[in-house]
């Protein structure tokens, strides 16, 4: 009898509140005006982003439309109408003295009506084709204000920050040290960031090696604490990823006849923002500082250990390169997780590997015509007897060559003892160290 009593009473309510609205509205436009025009900005916008959205979809017909916008109008009424029927209700609850048993039936007619609420916000993104945002949305890269990098290494974790405009491609980014930081360091500046609406929307990428699993677990459970404590939850993607791609640790720099040399995958972005990409092969000495902070700035790359390859005659270059290094990585903070070798060697001469070069055996690679300033010519096998001919740049180092077959494919050469050239098949990492994909290795013959 009670249940039966609100409801008749919300009836009621409802009644009185449109006739004192009819009343009050001695000037109520026309019906036609009515239909032809949405005086609510909030259902007219919502026609508009259905409309849109279907469009998205396929071409609609004006029937479908006319539909659309009629199914959009009646949910938007009921969710109108049910929205204050769940304020009126709250309001009996709070002000309600009765017995124990009229709030509990107040309280259960509140949760029918949010229920009903719900049900129809769910109708209404269907026929609109929205997908609602939620918690830890993933957030497209264009949306964001700032993206964080956690690299988890030990008991240390190395943060980075971005630096815009963001880009999906990490060829293109720049990244900002922020530097070496205990777990709880690394989290208080995490807070930070969130309380600050600014920063909003963030993205935080959270990197570990396969020893760090339950270390990076553990931290991705803290950010996610973090965003709910400053209630930004909905303004903030977390993901956490296994690092690969990531080389042997070893980024090199080859230092012969007072010239420096180093290897890159890609031409990739200058930390200082510069148009000149830095790439594999010769290094103006200008932009060694660069070279030396995309290494240490990109976050998968450390720990990371300079390994300075140098012949007699460039001593002093090799211990300039060195200590750059090395100020650089104290300056960042990261000192202690970055390693720096000098290594001198006897370099090979260019001419050894200049010339004509024939497979023995059958192989990918037929023949190679290795020419000064770093060009040379493939022949490699196509189909079952067939051969094509490309083009092919290739490095000089002090010891080995490098030979890029194409974007994913580098071939490491060098000269063994009997005087035979052999390629090693693999791929230049972001550290620039050489990953082999494994024998067997190609061993050619000079025919000329």
């Amino acid at each position: 009898m009670k249940a039966k009593w609100i409801k008749k009473s919300l009836c009621l309510l409802l009644c009185l509140g449109m006739a004192t609205a009819a009343i009050a509205q001695n000037n109520t436009p026309s019906v036609l005006d009515r239909v032809q025009n949405v005086d609510d900005p909030e259902l007219g916008e919502l026609i508009r982003v259905a409309i849109e959205n279907r469009a998205k979809v396929r071409q609609s017909s004006q029937e479908e439309t006319l539909e659309l916008i009629r199914k959009v109008t009646l949910s938007y009424t009921q969710i109108k109408l049910l929205d204050q029927q769940i304020a009126e209700v709250s309001r009996k609850i709070k002000a309600e003295t009765g017995p124990a048993e009229m709030q509990y039936e107040l309280l259960l007619a509140k949760t029918e009506l949010e229920a009903k609420l719900m049900t129809e916000l769910a109708n209404l993104r269907q026929v609109m084709g929205i997908t609602p945002k939620h918690a830890f949305d993933k957030k497209p890269v264009k949306t964001l204000n700032t993206w964080l990098f956690v690299n988890v290494i030990g008991e240390r974790v190395y943060v980075v920050d971005s630096l815009k405009p963001f880009q999906e491609y990490w060829v293109k980014r720049r990244w900002k040290s922020v530097g070496l930081l205990s777990e709880r360091e690394a989290l208080d500046y995490v807070r930070e960031r969130l309380k600050d609406k600014n920063n909003l929307p963030i993205r935080i990428d959270i990197h570990y090696t396969a020893a760090m699993s339950s270390a990076a677990k553990d931290l991705h459970n803290e950010v996610i604490s973090l965003a709910r404590e400053t209630n930004s939850q909905m303004e903030t993607e977390v993901r956490t990823e296994l690092s690969v791609f990531v080389g042997s640790g070893e980024s090199p720099f080859f230092i012969r006849e007072g010239k420096i040399r180093t290897l890159y995958p890609y031409g990739v972005q200058r930390p200082d923002g510069g148009p000149k990409l830095l790439v594999t092969g010769l290094v103006n000495p200008n932009d060694l500082e660069q070279h030396i902070l995309w290494r240490l700035n990109k976050p998968k790359n450390v720990p990371l250990r300079f390994r300075i390859e140098y012949d007699e005659a460039s001593a002093l270059l090799a211990r300039q390169v060195a200590e750059m290094s090395k100020a650089i990585a104290k300056r960042l903070g990261i000192a202690e997780v970055v390693e720096i070798v000098e290594v001198l060697v006897q370099p090979v001469p260019e001419a050894a590997f200049l010339g004509h070069w024939q497979a023995v055996g059958a192989t990918e690679i037929r023949e190679i015509k290795l020419q000064a300033q770093g060009q040379s010519q493939l022949t490699m096998r196509s189909g079952r007897t067939g051969q094509t001919t490309q083009p092919a740049p290739w490095t000089l180092t002090t010891k080995e060559i490098f030979i890029d077959s194409s974007h994913k494919v580098t071939y490491k050469g060098y000269i063994n003892a009997e005087g035979n050239l052999v390629l090693d098949r693999g791929q230049i990492y972001p550290q620039g160290s050489f990953h082999s994909e494994g024998p067997p290795l190609t061993v050619f013959k000079k025919i000329e």
